[in-house]
């Protein structure tokens, strides 16, 4: 049987009890360090891994090397587009997209597009349901509760 690549659009939000200049910082490649156990992204252009458009790094996490570049970002707005590669399994985009709903909460959007490459990416598309997406949503939104409550 002919492979058949599949195609997935999961939206979502989460709350984050901080600034919204704060609360973008979170979802960026370093951020990320402090709530996302094993995130450790390698910098591989620029090698200091300033944020801006054209950043290419990688992550090494649950057993799959993940390619990233940010294709745009505005940390002022609190947004921001990767786009990711894990090889031989699935190609797309990360959006995040900040609100300031105080000054100090902030309501994100995160939006992933993915595109299988294979019957492994298939196999990962099927089990990144609509509930399980939000069940991912809430996990994020608590490691991010409890990293701002030690702050």
């Amino acid at each position: 049987m002919a492979f058949r690549p599949q195609h997935v659009e999961r939206s979502g939000s989460l709350a984050v009890a901080a600034p919204l200049r704060t609360a973008f910082l979170y979802f960026t490649p370093e951020g990320e360090r402090g709530w996302v156990p094993g995130w450790r992204p390698q910098y591989l252009h620029p090698e200091d891994g300033t944020l801006a458009a054209g950043l290419v790094f990688r992550t090494d996490a649950d057993g799959e090397q993940t390619f990233w570049v940010v294709s745009w970002c505005d940390p002022a707005q609190g947004e921001a587009e990767y786009v990711r590669l894990t090889p031989g399994s699935r190609l797309g985009t990360v959006t995040i997209r900040c609100d300031a709903l105080s000054a100090s909460a902030t309501r994100v959007r995160v939006t992933y597009q993915l595109t299988s490459l294979s019957e492994v990416g298939n196999t990962t598309l099927d089990a990144f349901t609509p509930e399980a997406f939000g069940d991912m949503l809430a996990r994020w939104e608590q490691a991010i509760q409890r990293l701002t409550a030690g702050a």
